[in-house]
């Protein structure tokens, strides 16, 4: 039997936390759009029983134009992202709100986890766990598997800047870009699309482009931070 991730040719991102709500789908959906509209091939696959994800797809906007597989399976999982990864050159993957074994099957295959966050205790506190989630993951699967951090929904900068310290303090490393409270993302919802494709010179636009263009020097430069995995290391 051919090992899985052998053929891999795109990269894969996992937006994972066991906090509900954070902002996994949203950023999912933003930087899914984004890229399409850069001229990426780009393929989304929504693991959440809630399929929030697969509802946005089907509304006939820009995130319809991309590949989506919705799966349940937790057996399917790795499969599933082996094929979409290999025929597309980022493949996003939206998790559950929650811990569970579909979540560490899709963390064992991304280049990188992205951690939504928001600014309160209980959101760092989990974005904590899930980055010793992923190192434990990244030790199982022989994989270096980056992780980051994203502060969503940013209300007042001065939070911000206090949650990202906390998240620096937990060695979870926040990214610099942020997707602030903005109305527009909510907007978006309703018609499966995204601040850069409805008002592209919108303040929530620019948000997710600072984002994006972060997340890809990160993805797309191997030596970038990423959880190596050595011999003897204790996950714990």
């Amino acid at each position: 039997m051919e090992s899985p991730l052998n053929d891999i040719q795109g990269k894969v991102l996992v937006a994972a936390t066991g906090k509900g709500g954070a902002g996994k789908t949203t950023s999912v959906a933003c930087l899914a759009a984004y890229w399409q509209a850069a001229g990426k091939s780009v393929a989304l696959l929504d693991l959440d029983a809630n399929q929030t994800l697969t509802r946005w797809h089907g509304k006939g906007d820009i995130l319809s134009h991309m590949t989506l597989k919705s799966e349940l399976d937790e057996h399917a999982v790795i499969p599933t992202i082996d094929k979409l990864a290999a025929e597309h050159d980022i493949t996003l993957v939206d998790c559950a709100g929650f811990n569970n074994q579909t979540m560490i099957f899709a963390v064992g295959c991304a280049d990188l986890v992205l951690i939504p966050v928001m600014t309160d205790e209980a959101n760092v506190f989990e974005a904590g766990r899930m980055c010793k989630i992923v190192e434990s993951t990244a030790y199982l699967t022989k994989r270096d598997i980056d992780v980051r951090t994203l502060l969503c929904r940013v209300k007042r900068a001065i939070v911000a800047t206090h949650a990202r310290s906390e998240l620096q303090a937990l060695g979870a490393k926040p990214l610099k870009g942020q997707l602030n409270d903005r109305v527009l993302f909510q907007e978006a919802t309703f018609y499966g699309s995204a601040p850069t494709a409805l008002e592209p010179s919108s303040a929530a636009a620019r948000d997710v482009e600072s984002l994006a263009r972060e997340v890809e020097a990160i993805l797309w430069d191997a030596s970038h931070g990423a959880v190596s995995v050595q011999p003897g290391l204790d996950p714990r």
